[in-house]
């Protein structure tokens, strides 16, 4: 067939079955595949007709510019409209559209001006508009949003051929909302052919990442939109359209963009409730689109970005073994709230790399022999490793009050073949020396010494940043592995007998042996600011040289500040906790702040988030209260528990970014509460907003779920029976026969408590 320009390409695509992906066998699926169109998309044919009605209204004539607002595929489809027809074309887009689509462009010959991508669409409308407004001789603005040929042309061309495609059996079509002009246009065309056609439009929740799609709450709802023509608005998640896609390519053959996995979960949706049907779901572009974006990355390329101290964005994986480790406090202040914040962060990030699908542990290396320790030890009148023990044990009970899981906590002092074997290893290979029965790391060996830390090697003030004073080295700059025993090391008997001499390990070696002794070589490693240069070049250099590996990310945490010479008094978890802050309210403290910046410690901080750890405490207890079995959240219930789920991971997967999730934790509270006040939150809708916030507290600890109250819908019916029993004593006044009933429910596990809405069970604290 012979054609005249690529123009006359456009449209007559073609209808595919969904064959796998679709679960109910008595409807018809049937996908209209528009990356079949010569510019990759549906976007082709509005192009194509909005050009063409410009010229026939005479707006349109040689010597003009063509702009518009568009992140893409309407900007590619007029591009290569312009170069068939010959008009200049100048594309308003955000500066964070993909560069597949920016080179495209430009290799239609269109000239493109960025807007600040933070303002998204809504910025390049904007600039358009004025562009328009300020220059009407000088530019034609085609403006999809309003044009009523972006809805002809769907009425000529997407559902004329739907409908012939089919011979009318078609009795469905989904849409997902971009510019809407596609669902306009199939409600005008096919509500003519046959007014009983269901026309659904797909949109996705607030705070969405599925681009060519619209929320008409975020953004300008397009002027050619009317929601009340359309049958029904099916909201769709980011993860499900998401999975979609990426099965269409696996079990469909079909490499189509975000809005169309969107489209399909629409569909299905649809399907499910239908017996029998065709139903017809408009694919508007190609995956190939969508290649600088994660959507078809692999499992290895997804996951949590972290800032690691090397300046890089290091992607950790959600799957395979993952090893997180901090090094302990010294041993005389163990209690020391930086090392507390360290492990929170750790432990947030070990749970939720456990619940996406990673084999994620958690360790913390205790120096028990450098200085302090044998110091603290001594003023205890305790051996070094009995105090250390002690020590261990201690922190161990602490990390369990936090609830901070399983956590390995090794003493560097039990590692001794260990740590021996890797210094032998170090010198058989060249890499240290030893000298005056002190063994030393080389960093001349080391060609990449200071670069993890970007320290400039020449300008280390030597005798501060580096141990010169004490030993004599082969140059000032390399560290000790192990360094030789003073008198009282040896009159304690508190060194090891090498033959190298009596030596004791540097607190370097000792915690890059603590981290081997756990597992291994960590995948991620967090310290404190302190510990910049040279604690972590030291650490990298062992490791590599040991190990020939090294963390993928080396992340550092700012301090705990005290706010005045009293809070520096008793900087110490265990000290607030004495003061009655709970161990959960701490956590969240721990939590609340960046762990890059500061955290300040005072009463007054403290007191702020225990109230805010109360609020959301007392809305998963009246959730819980009132959550029936089964149900789910609807309508802006609905919209609210998506979005929590949305800002909490993207908060986790932004750099533990949980500063940014607290806002919409207590957004959601209110939220919450509102409906609940209006009597709007049915029992189902509760237990949906209860399982979410309790997901999110499955990684995040903050809640005293032993507090909470048991659902009635799971109360035992032998217990169920005494609480009726017991409010009906109570109603008649026999308040011994109530007393007696509770004290039944005590031993079967229970207390019951009274409130303006009734009973409310516990479960018996195991404590």
């Amino acid at each position: 067939m012979h054609y005249d320009n690529i123009l006359e390409c456009a449209g007559n695509t073609p209808l595919v079955r969904i064959r796998r992906l679709n679960p109910h066998k008595g409807v018809n699926i049937l996908a209209k595949v528009e990356y079949f169109n010569p510019g990759g998309s549906i976007k082709d044919r509005v192009a194509l007709a909005m050009l063409e009605a410009a010229e026939r209204s005479g707006e349109l004539v040689p010597g003009r510019t063509v702009i518009e607002p568009t992140s893409g595929n309407t900007g590619i489809g007029l591009a290569m409209a312009c170069a068939v027809k010959g008009y200049r074309l100048r594309l308003i887009m955000a500066d964070n559209v993909s560069e597949e689509r920016k080179r495209i462009l430009r290799a239609y010959g269109a000239e493109i001006e960025l807007t600040e991508g933070r303002l998204g669409t809504d910025g390049a409308i904007e600039l358009a508009y004025r562009m328009a407004r300020e220059h009407p001789d000088e530019y034609v603005l085609m403006d999809q949003y309003n044009n009523p040929a972006s809805i002809q042309a769907h009425f000529e061309g997407t559902a004329r051929e739907i409908w012939e495609q089919t011979d009318g059996r078609v009795t469905h079509v989904v849409a997902a909302l971009g510019t809407s002009g596609t669902a306009m246009g199939l409600v005008k065309r096919l509500k003519r052919e046959n007014p009983d056609i269901c026309v659904a439009a797909v949109e996705p929740y607030a705070r969405h990442h599925i681009q060519g799609l619209k929320n008409m709450q975020e953004s300008y709802p397009p002027g050619i939109f009317n929601k009340h023509l359309l049958d029904r608005i099916i909201r769709v998640e980011d993860e499900e359209a998401f999975e979609y896609c990426r099965r269409l390519a696996r079990e469909e053959g079909l490499l189509v963009g975000m809005s169309s996995g969107a489209a399909l979960a629409g569909a299905v949706h649809l399907a499910a409730e239908l017996e029998q049907g065709t139903v017809v779901v408009i694919f508007p572009d190609s995956g190939e689109r969508y290649l600088s974006t994660s959507l078809f990355a692999t499992p290895d390329e997804q996951g949590v970005h972290l800032a690691s101290a090397t300046g890089d964005d290091v992607v950790l994986p959600c799957t395979g073994s993952v090893r997180l480790y901090t090094v302990g406090p010294s041993l005389d202040r163990w209690d020391d709230p930086d090392f507390w914040r360290r492990l929170a962060f750790l432990d947030v990030m070990r749970r939720y790399l456990g619940l996406r699908g990673a084999d994620a542990t958690l360790a913390a290396g205790l120096p028990d022999m450098d200085d302090r320790a044998m110091a603290a030890s001594r003023d205890a009148h305790l051996s070094r490793s009995d105090f250390a023990r002690e020590v261990r044990d201690m922190v161990a009970a602490r990390a369990a009050q936090l609830d901070m899981g399983d956590v390995a906590l090794s003493l560097a002092g039990d590692g001794r073949e260990d740590i021996l074997a890797l210094c032998g290893g170090l010198l058989g290979s060249g890499l240290a020396y030893e000298k005056l029965r002190s063994v030393y790391f080389d960093v001349s060996r080391d060609g990449d010494y200071g670069r993890l830390g970007q320290a400039d090697l020449d300008k280390l003030s030597l005798g501060k940043t580096v141990d010169l004073a004490d030993y004599v080295k082969g140059n000032p700059q390399d560290f000790t592995l192990l360094k030789r025993a003073s008198l009282r090391d040896l009159k304690d008997g508190e060194c090891w007998q090498t033959c190298w001499g009596n030596v004791r390990p540097s607190w370097f070696v000792q915690m890059a042996a603590a981290a081997r002794a756990a597992g291994g070589v960590p995948t991620v490693f967090m310290g404190g600011e302190s510990h910049r240069f040279p604690h972590l070049e030291n650490l990298r250099s062992i490791w590599t040289a040991s190990d020939g590996a090294s963390p993928r990310a080396w992340l550092l945490a700012s301090p705990v500040v005290a706010a005045d010479r009293d809070s520096h008094s008793r900087m110490s978890v265990g000290a607030l906790l004495d003061e009655g802050f709970c161990p959960q309210t701490l956590r969240m403290w721990l939590l609340s702040a960046a762990y890059r910046k500061t955290l300040d410690f005072s009463t007054q901080t403290l007191s702020m988030w225990d109230s805010n750890r109360r609020r959301v405490q007392e809305l998963a207890a009246a959730l819980s209260a009132r959550a029936g079995r089964e149900g789910a959240a609807e309508g802006g219930v609905a919209e609210m528990k998506v979005n929590l789920r949305a800002a909490f991971r993207e908060a986790i997967e932004r750099d533990l970014a949980l500063y940014s999730f607290w806002p919409e934790l207590f957004g959601f509270c209110r939220g919450i509460r509102r409906h609940a006040l209006d009597g709007a939150l049915a029992p189902g809708e509760a237990r949906a907003c209860l399982d979410q916030l309790m997901a999110v507290d499955d990684v995040l600890r903050i809640l005293d779920r032993e507090a909470l109250p048991v659902p009635p819908c799971e109360w035992p019916a032998e217990v169920a029976s005494l609480v009726e029993a017991r409010s009906a004593a109570r109603a008649a006044r026999d308040f011994a026969r109530a007393d007696a009933l509770r004290d039944e429910m005590h031993a079967a596990g229970y207390v019951v408590e009274d409130d303006r809405e009734g009973a409310r069970l516990l479960r018996v604290r195991r404590d």
